[in-house]
């Protein structure tokens, strides 16, 4: 089934450190965002890879540090965008509402075959101009290597709303689901799914990602197995939440951050 887009001004708003954030607009089904519900309260001390992409100040999507300036996240979270100008990333902060370490985004690198039609290929990389100071509550993942087996416990984590249409969260959260074979994931999302694409989600619904996560962390050992990339609704029985599968995309990554860094961290645009 086709994703609607709708317009990433339903996640600019801000957030009080008491209160959620309501999303003042409709949201179609299906969504196009990465979307945590059934979770729980968790500290970044937990998940210190765990970035918020802010545009103009406020929350747009999820993330992960893989080195001091370099940040993955889903290329649907920056494929409208013209240019990195007013897109900042914050690392180091449980609360959506607190800028522990806030760096400016100065490139932005889509994979060349990103695919609006169904997300296929949904990464990005994005370069910060400086470079984040690694501690405890921010630090980089690895990127896993093999899917694993259907069934395995994987996390997911982030800020975005807590029921479908409903509200950011201003603590970060964690939610753990299952990973599900693309085989019977495809009973979901027939040919919309790809071999780029895992899903994760549990029986019976009522846990998932949910907007607002987009971007962020699916993590199985300690690594960084998905990518927040779309599903049907949040945490819907039968519909799996759908992520760009690292390991399929893994070369792509790490060859573009190669040339990237060998060219003396050259500005392309």
């Amino acid at each position: 089934m086709l994703r609607i887009l709708v317009a990433f001004c339903l996640l600019g708003v801000g957030a009080s450190l008491a209160d959620p954030v309501h999303l003042n607009a409709e949201v179609q089904v299906p969504l196009p965002d990465g979307r945590i519900v059934g979770g729980q309260d968790t500290d970044v001390i937990n998940y210190p890879h765990q970035i918020s992409m802010r545009y103009r100040g406020n929350h747009r999507c999820g993330g992960s540090l893989y080195s001091t300036n370099i940040i993955i996240s889903a290329a649907h979270c920056v494929s409208t965008l013209d240019s990195p100008a007013d897109l900042t990333i914050v690392a180091g902060s449980t609360r959506i509402s607190i800028k522990t370490q806030e760096l400016p985004v100065r490139k932005i690198i889509i994979h060349p075959n990103y695919r609006t039609l169904n997300n296929d290929y949904d990464a990005a990389i994005l370069i910060t101009d400086g470079d984040f100071i690694f501690n405890e509550l921010a630090h980089p993942i690895p990127l896993a290597q093999e899917r694993p087996e259907h069934g395995s416990a994987v996390i997911v984590t982030g800020w975005g709303t807590t029921t479908e249409n409903g509200y950011l969260s201003n603590v970060l959260q964690e939610v753990e689901v299952n990973v599900v074979e693309n085989s019977q994931c495809k009973k979901a999302y027939s040919i919309m799914l790809t071999s780029r694409m895992l899903c994760a989600g549990v029986t019976g619904g009522g846990k998932d990602a949910c907007q607002g996560d987009s971007g962020g962390p699916l993590i199985y050992n300690n690594q960084l197995l998905g990518i927040v990339s779309w599903g049907t609704g949040c945490a819907r029985e039968n519909y799996p939440g759908v992520y760009a599968s690292v390991p399929e995309l893994r070369s792509w990554l790490l060859e573009t951050i190669e040339s990237y860094e060998n060219v003396g961290k050259i500005d392309f645009l």
